[in-house]
Formats: C-alpha cells, structure tokens, sequence
C-alpha cells in the first residue's frame, strides 16, 4: 500500500498545536524534493550493468536517510512520492500464493554483497515474514515442500564459497533483488551467485551454475548490456531456459532500446510499469514506466511462440515480453546501505520488475522440455494485466514503444494479472505405461498424479486401481496375471473425474525349446582342453531365466565333464559335443589334431665353477617332438667378455658347449642363456657359470 496516512495524522497533529500557541512568527515549512540515480556505473566493452535506480530524499536541500519505516513515511509523503512494502506489493497485485522450501529462485549477480543476507533478514523481519535461516548448498538442495521453512544460501559464479570482491553498486542491486523475491514468494529459498565481475562471461558462469542446481525454478537477471548482443557469443542464458527454468532479465532503464540478455531468444525479457492502487491498497491502475527498455534484437531470433501483430520485428526477438512495477515513483521500499548511509531506501528500475516476475513462476513451477517458460508465458490461456497507456520514447514503429492494447515494447503482454492459482489435479501417470507379465506373475504399477503445470501434487491423491481383463489388481497398483495369456489389457488408476491409464499384455510361462553351445565348433590338440557352455532359450528365442542344468555328453575321440570341459585324448579325429535337458538338446563340434612339430632344449650340467682361463664345458640337448626333424642354430648369450665361445657339431640332438675364459676375467658368476632357432620356431634354456 503507498503510505501516507501517518504524515497526515502528524501534519495535522502540528495544526491542532499551532491553533492553540499562537507563535510571534510563522516557522517557514521545509522543502522536500527527491532524486533517482542509478547505482551501477556505465560499464565497459563486454560488461553488464545493473539496472536498479535509487530514490533520494532531500530536506531543505540536505539528504534525508530514513532509519525506520516510519521516517521513510514521513520523506515520501512530504516530497509527494509513492512506495510500497513488502507486504503492500502482495495486495497490490492480488498475490496469495506462499510457495515452499523447495521452490527456489536464482538471484544472478555482479561482485559480493558482504550484507546480502544481514539486509534481507531485517526485511523480511520488517515485512513480518518467515524465518530464512542462511544454509549450505547442500541444505538448500536438499529441502522439500514439507520443510519447516525457506533457506537462503550465497555462492561465487562457480558454486563455491569464496566470495568475489565487493562493489557498493552492485551490492545495492543484489539487496533489491534478493528483498523484492522475497516478498512476492515468502516461503521460496533463494540461492545467490556473485559473479566476479559484470562481464557477460561470468554472469554466464553463474548463470550456467544455477541451472545446475538442483530445485532451481527461475533465475532473475537485473542487469544487461545495452545495445544488444548476440546470443551465440553468450548461450549460457538461452541454454538454461531450455532445461524448462524460467530464465528473467530486466529490459533496461534508459527508456526505448535493446538490452541483452533480456533479447536472448528463450529469455523472458521483463519491462516496468508505474503501479498505481487504491485506499484498499488494490491495484487501480498500470501504465507503461518511461524508463523501461523495450525494441527489436539486432541479432537473436523471436522464439517460435513469440507472436507479435504486424511483426515489427521482422522475425528479431522483440522485448519485453512480460512487465511489472519498476517506476521508483512506485518503488519497493528496501533494507540497504546507499551513499554510506544503512536504512530503508525506495529502489526502482527493470531490476524490480524482474525478480517480482521470477519469484512468481519460481512459485508456480511446471516447466520443462515440452512446455517452457517462455512459451507459457506467450500461451493464449496465460492471464495478464493488460496495460494500454504510456511510452518509454519516440520509435518509427509505435507499438515498440507505446502501450496499447496488446503486446507493445514497453510492457510485453502485460503485467502480473491474479494470484497464483492452487494446485489441480489434472492427469494422472502410470509407471510403467506398459508391461508384460508371464501367467501366474506379478507386476507392480505406480500412480502420480500431476497439477495444472504438469508437476507432482505435492500431497498425491489417492488412487482407485482397475483392469479390464488378464488378472486381477490391488488397491496398492499389484497386479497378477491370470492362468490364460492375452491382451494387452487396461490397467487405470482413478481419483475423482482423472483417469490413467497403462497397458499390461499376460504371455505364456517361458518353455525351454532351444539350447545353443558355445562355442558351436572348436579345434584342439592332442592333449589339450576347451571349456564349452551352453545357454537354454524359451519359445520366443530369449534366454531362460533362471537356466536349466544340462548333462554333457560326447562321442567320437575324447572325453567331456559335467561342467562341458572337453578333453583331447591322444589319438586326432572328430568329436560332437552334447548339452540335453530333458528332452532338448544342443551340439557343438570339435576336431582334435596332432599338435605341430616342435622342440625343446636342456644343459647340463645347469652350473659349474672354473679359475680365471679356465674353460667350461656344457652339454646342449634338442629334444624332437611331434616329429620335428628340422635343424637347430644355437646361440649364447650372458658369457664374461673376453671369453672364447663354441658350440661343437650336434650329434645325436647334443652338441657341447665350450666357453674358454680369459686369465683377467671378472670373477663372479654369469647367467647363460643358451638359445635354439629353427625357422619361426624358437626356445631357450639357461645355466650359469662362476668364475673364481
């Protein structure tokens, strides 16, 4: 409500004084006045400026700092100026919803604000409203509806707990943020990101970071960078808005003209109105504020559901698409540190408008993939205040920056029209939509019943459970197949006039009809192994569940386990494989073949000592097998240096080895390896000698 009451009550308190003490001379009244001034200063190449506007009260040409709300009563009445509270904005616009703990709103901001949350406790104290106790990110993440309160949690850009550095402005913008969503959604928690600084590559960081936090609904971005830019240099909002968060941005308050990222594409770009109400404190009147930004994208597309009269746009994303109050003539009053001084101050600007409008679809929720923020909020069924009167500047195409009948620049479709409507029970899902069951079994189905926005009720009904053939089932959604396989048959689960429904086909019990070995055929060599393994398939050609044991039997060469580990006795040929079970068998075939001609080597003796020029001796050994006849090379390796080496002629598969050492050869012992080559065949042996 905008207060005034109280100053009329004093002035005429001084009246009733005066007309009783007459005063040798009349004492000159005060002169009031106020000021608006924009907190952020002009930002650089790639930067983003916040868009609140302070509101200064003068008396006698002197700053006047209000202490309490009382002192602020008394400067807006005296300088003829309007605020409200944050409990007059709710009447104002008819807002009952409460939200809850769960429900949270991303504040997105520049630099740290060292008293973000000292500023908002005495608000909502100021606005007699629930605790918010300061939490972790993991408290914050972890509330549900049922939670005894909001919580509010600060971050860095990244989700981190070391802050950036401070700046006085953008702490300003962060108190206005923080207060404002506050008081349109009482019982919503709040996660703040502080970027590390206004360029548009952080803010995106932390916006980046909020739309991975888990609860977060919507996320309020009071800032922009005037003149456009494109969203494909800066996605990070456009993506967020994509996972079904409502992604806000201010439009800007330097009247007509674009602002990014209030002209991203799935951006919900929100303007400002001068708010206006009655002795009940409801709003009367809205028109379009002077300072709200409004245009046409120079660069990003208009989203498919964005539908403009005329297309001025020429298929640009046009701004604004919502609006609320943002005239600091209307402005919220707020617990903030400004130009040194700690107090109540009245804030205004785009940065009002856009948590007041984020912290209202944080409340409501029910975006997503299929149904985005964006697109509700140009939905024809999506009620709007319309506003119809004011201009934000001179523009070639009037509705860009005229109010009227319908969307124009200024004010998008419109401003906040009704309180957020409770939550319905519109449709009800089953999980699973679809099962089979084998005759005999069970199944177990699950209801949700879903509100207007496609969300869960957060107290789920209860469900009145059916199926129109093929079983029965339980009032608690257990159903068990009958004896027959058919369908598929309708299971629904009811509550009032809301059906839904899952579909469940009963199939005939699993019969072994196939069993498939592995491997279906094998080669092995005299002597050798190979694990075979069989698997039982029902009628449809799946694998049964459990499997079946099998009996392995073989016939022809070899012999086979319990376990299907195939033996090769000694003698080549052909074998079949066979896993039965009860009536059903599987075959696998394996050759046994003659392994190739090969050879092995020995030494002896495997050691012996000898004095420094010395000679050793060894005895070589090839061993044929498998009818190997081929020759051998052999070779030494690891003989003291210095060293003569030979092998002598192989005679008989032997042939000696002398290895005569040197008079100076280190004494110590040397590790042989004497090597045999014959074509792609090679093995080795070893022996050692010492040299004392």
């Amino acid at each position: 409500m905008i207060r005034s009451s109280r100053l009329a009550a004093v002035i005429a308190g001084c009246l009733l004084l005066l007309s009783v003490v007459a005063a040798p001379v009349s004492a000159k009244p005060p002169s009031w006045s106020h000021h608006d001034a924009h907190v952020c200063g002009q930002p650089g190449a790639g930067q983003a400026s916040c868009t609140a506007i302070a509101r200064t009260f003068y008396k006698d040409g002197h700053a006047y700092h209000a202490g309490t709300p009382a002192a602020l009563d008394v400067a807006t009445a005296a300088a003829l100026s309007t605020y409200f509270t944050g409990v007059t904005i709710r009447t104002a616009y008819g807002i009952t919803g409460q939200g809850d703990p769960s429900k949270v709103i991303a504040i997105v901001d520049a630099y740290d604000d060292v008293g973000a949350f000292t500023n908002l406790t005495t608000f909502r104290t100021g606005s007699n409203l629930p605790a918010m106790p300061s939490c972790s990110l993991t408290t914050l993440t972890s509330l549900t509806s049922a939670s005894a309160g909001p919580c509010f949690t600060k971050v860095n850009q990244t989700g981190g707990s070391t802050p950036p550095a401070a700046d006085s402005g953008w702490a300003n913008e962060i108190d206005l943020d923080l207060q404002a969503a506050s008081a349109v959604c009482p019982m919503c928690s709040i996660l703040l990101l502080e970027a590390n600084d206004s360029s548009i590559v952080n803010l995106g960081t932390a916006v980046t970071t909020a739309s991975n936090t888990a609860h977060v609904l919507a996320i309020s971005n009071s800032y922009g960078v005037s003149g456009d830019y494109p969203a494909s240099l800066a996605p990070a909002w456009d993506s967020a808005a994509t996972k079904g968060i409502a992604v806000m941005a201010s439009t800007g308050d330097g009247g007509y003209g674009a602002s990014f990222p209030a002209s991203a594409t799935n951006v919900i770009g929100v303007g400002g109105t001068t708010l206006a109400v009655s002795g009940s404190g409801a709003r009367t009147t809205e028109t379009a504020w002077s300072g709200a930004g409004s245009g046409c994208s120079r660069y990003n597309a208009a989203p498919t559901w964005q539908t403009v009269p005329g297309n001025p746009c020429a298929g640009k994303k046009a701004i604004a698409d919502l609006s609320a109050d943002a005239d600091p003539n209307s402005g919220l009053a707020i617990y903030t540190t400004y130009g040194g001084t700690t107090g109540w101050w009245v804030f205004g600007g785009t940065s009002l408008s856009s948590p007041l409008i984020a912290s209202l679809y944080a409340m409501q929720g029910g975006y997503g993939s299929s149904l985005l923020a964006g697109k509700y909020a140009w939905a024809a069924s999506t009620p709007y205040f319309d506003v119809t009167s004011g201009s934000n500047g001179s523009c070639s195409i009037a509705v860009l920056c005229h109010a009227g009948v319908g969307w124009d620049g200024p004010t998008g479709r419109g401003s906040i029209a009704t309180a957020v409507a409770p939550p319905v029970l519109t449709s009800i899902t089953i999980s699973p939509s679809s099962a089979s069951v084998g005759t005999g079994g069970t199944k177990q189905f699950s209801a949700t019943g879903l509100d207007q926005n496609g969300q869960p009720m957060n107290a789920q009904p209860s469900f009145t459970w059916a199926v129109g053939g093929g079983g029965t089932i339980s009032q608690t959604g257990l159903f068990t197949a009958g004896s027959s396989a058919g369908g598929p048959f309708t299971i629904t689960a009811t509550s009032g006039a809301v059906t839904g429904t899952a579909a469940v086909t009963v199939t005939a019990p699993p019969v072994l009809t196939t069993i498939a070995v592995s491997p279906l055929s094998a080669s092995v060599t005299t002597g050798g192994t190979k694990q075979f393994s069989a698997t039982g398939l029902d009628q449809n050609g799946q694998p049964m569940n459990p499997q079946p044991s099998f009996t392995w039997s073989v016939t022809g060469v070899g012999s086979i386990d319990s376990t299907g580990l195939f033996a090769a006795g000694s003698v080549p040929g052909s074998s079949t494989v066979t896993a039965t079970s009860g009536s059903v068998h599987g075959i696998g075939s394996v050759t046994v073949t003659s392994p190739p001609p090969d050879f092995t080597l020995s030494i002896d003796p495997p050691s012996q000592s000898v004095k420094r020029g010395g000679i050793a001796t060894y005895t070589v050994t090839i061993t044929p097998l498998n009818g190997f006849t081929g020759s051998v090379t052999l070779s030494l390796t690891g003989q003291p240096s210095r060293a003569a080496v030979s092998f002598g002629p192989i005679v008989s598969n032997t042939s000696t080895l002398t290895i005569d050492t040197a008079a100076n050869t280190a004494r110590r012992s040397y590790a042989l390896t004497i090597r045999g080559v014959s074509g792609s065949l090679s093995h080795t042996t070893s022996a050692s000698l010492t040299v004392n």
